[in-house]
């Protein structure tokens, strides 16, 4: 009697093998599927960060006769001075962080070499030294900054920002930006919202997506060069001050055609009437060239 108790009390090893390959399936089936959950939350976030920037652009121009908060330091698209987001956080009402993509894990809004990036290298704050920055830097008072600092200084942000980029050498100021894009239509760079003929159609902001190499033939729709277009290794000032490759948002669980590095899986953008869409990776397209490549 003890030996059959012994025997109704345990398991056999077919049994045991049994309930291990059950709960092997159950966890190939639900990690993919939490995994996507991930992805889809981020980009909800990413969406309603964006959203909110415009909100608080059209809430700015609003308050001053139809012009947005233009940009006058930096180059790139993701460059925005200090002046131009304290603006734009007042107005919508949000904090630093709204302006990085939470799919972009590589980019921290605490982290002063993005969020402070002119001003922590700057000459009064004893720069580092190229190469010898290995983490991140923290974060600095700009509550002192007069208005015409903070307007020279700029971060590095996880979106590209369409607004007008003006040259005030000229008079009147110049965009400095190119007047048509890569496949010759003309660009459109946002100096007021008063203006535009169609804000529905006009794109204000837009994720960071960003290579090192082109996508683009000259009738500006191939997207899959020879190696790829690497999202994922982008040298700009960030690898000239911190030894850190830009990379885009949203990159995807695949690879490039003819690369093993990964591709992007779409972007959100949001236009100048303040609506957002998400455009997948076959709709998009290198539009402007800083050296590297910007798409949209």
């Amino acid at each position: 009697m003890r030996k059959d108790m012994k025997r109704a009390n345990g398991f056999t090893l077919i049994e045991l093998l049994v309930v291990i390959a059950i709960i092997a399936l159950l966890l190939s089936i639900m990690i993919p599927a939490l995994g996507r959950a991930k992805e889809y939350s981020y980009k909800v976030v990413c969406s309603n960060n964006i959203r909110s920037q415009a909100q608080g652009v059209r809430i700015y121009a609003e308050q001053n006769d139809g012009a947005v908060p233009l940009n006058e330091g930096g180059n790139w698209l993701q460059d925005l001075t200090f002046w131009c987001t304290n603006q734009i956080t007042q107005c919508a009402g949000v904090d630093y962080k709204s302006f990085y993509c939470p799919a972009n894990r590589f980019k921290n809004s605490d982290d002063g070499r993005f969020w402070q990036f002119s001003w922590v290298g700057d000459s009064d704050y004893q720069p580092p030294v190229p190469g010898t920055v290995t983490g991140p830097l923290p974060l600095r008072d700009e509550s002192r900054l007069s208005e015409a600092r903070q307007r020279q200084e700029f971060r590095v942000m996880s979106y590209n920002y369409l607004f007008d980029r003006l040259n005030y050498t000229t008079n009147p100021p110049t965009s400095r930006y190119p007047d048509r894009l890569l496949n010759g239509m003309r660009a459109v760079w946002i100096r007021k919202l008063t203006t535009l003929t169609n804000s529905s159609a006009t794109l204000m902001i837009v994720d960071n997506v960003i290579s090192q190499s082109s996508g683009t033939s000259a009738s500006g729709y191939v997207q899959a060069p020879p190696g790829g277009c690497n999202f994922t290794e982008v040298a700009g000032g960030l690898y000239s001050s911190y030894g850190l490759y830009d990379r885009a948002n949203h990159l995807a669980r695949q690879s490039e055609p003819a690369s093993s590095r990964k591709d992007v899986a779409g972007a959100n953008t949001v236009f100048a009437d303040g609506h957002v869409e998400w455009k997948r990776r076959q709709e998009l397209r290198t539009q402007i060239q800083f050296g590297q490549y910007f798409w949209w």
